[in-house]
């Protein structure tokens, strides 16, 4: 009936809200209302953002705040709405140390009478136990705790364990991994689909600091650019940004019709033979006898390039 997300690396608390936005987005069950978010900045500072109801959307009034979008160490939790305040006792915290987050009800004691699961974890990494080793060993002393933890730590460790009764559950997701710099790992329950949804998250948060698609400046492509298949590859452009040529295909773009991407991303773009960019998007192209009729159905479209040096078109 939760899902916890902990994010290390830069940019981690714009990517732990997109990957909580795409959860939301994709997922259905206990979604959408109430979030606790906590954030260390780049010194070490505590920061904080809640909601009872409304989910990612109601978090922050207008724009996320600079000191959390580029916080680097980040944990969130988040389920339906109207918990018992304060929210803060799904995220307990400690500047300087570490950010709790989990799934399932990690505010709870592991025993009747006994501090709450993510409280004794942030304990003991206080005590100076390596966070994985923390949320293994504490889970596997109360096996029959109804939670599952994530820690992130100041020093940059992502770490997350669930108890052998929540491991158990058959509507569990789990996903840790390393990608463009971050470190992520995501835990839920009681969301669909099971499987998939931790994979997907995680995807958004990539893309949020590192679009696939990001480019530096467009190209124009249109209808009448000769094709060749000269060892050279290359999208050539003249100065004003017009591609006057494109090399390096296969003899099939040379038969009477072909049809494909000749302009393919991740080719190179080239002014004067010297490479300046790198194709970031394509158009379906059809040709005949070697020369491009169209582009997406159109005479001419924009491709989009990401620069390989500093200057701009």
């Amino acid at each position: 009936m939760t899902v916890g997300i902990g994010i290390a690396g830069p940019g981690a608390g714009r990517a732990a809200l997109a990957a909580l936005h795409m959860v939301e987005r994709v997922g259905r069950g206990m979604l959408g209302g109430f979030v606790s978010l906590a954030a260390l900045d780049a010194r070490g500072n505590l920061h904080r953002a809640e909601t009872g109801r409304g989910g990612a959307a109601a978090l922050f009034a207008g724009a996320m705040p600079e000191e959390i979008a580029n916080a680097p160490r980040v944990a969130l939790i988040s389920s339906g709405p109207d918990r018992l305040p304060p929210l803060s006792q799904f995220t307990p915290a400690t500047a300087g140390l570490a950010c709790i987050s989990g799934h399932r009800l990690p505010n709870m004691p592991a025993v009747p009478g006994g501090e709450a699961v993510n409280v004794l974890a942030l304990t003991a990494i206080a005590q100076g136990g390596a966070a994985q080793d923390v949320l293994d060993s504490l889970l596997a002393r109360y096996p029959q705790a109804d939670a599952g933890l994530i820690a992130v730590t100041a020093s940059g460790e992502v770490a997350m364990a669930n108890s052998a009764l929540v491991a158990k559950r058959t509507d569990a997701g789990a996903l840790m991994t390393c990608d463009a710099g971050l470190k992520i790992a995501i835990l839920h329950n009681a969301i669909f689909p099971v499987k998939g949804l931790a994979e997907i998250a995680a995807g958004a948060a990539i893309d949020s600091c590192v679009p696939a698609d990001a480019y530096d400046f467009e190209i124009s492509l249109t209808a009448g650019v000769p094709l060749n298949a000269s060892e050279q590859t290359g999208v050539e452009i003249d100065g004003d940004g017009r591609v006057i040529g494109i090399n390096g295909l296969h003899k099939g773009w040379l038969e009477p019709i072909w049809q494909g991407a000749a302009a393919m991303r991740g080719s190179p773009v080239l002014r004067g033979g010297r490479q300046i960019g790198t194709l970031v998007s394509e158009a379906y192209c059809i040709a005949h006898h070697g020369v491009l009729r169209s582009c997406d159905g159109l005479a001419s479209v924009r491709l989009q390039v990401r620069a390989t040096e500093a200057s701009s078109q």
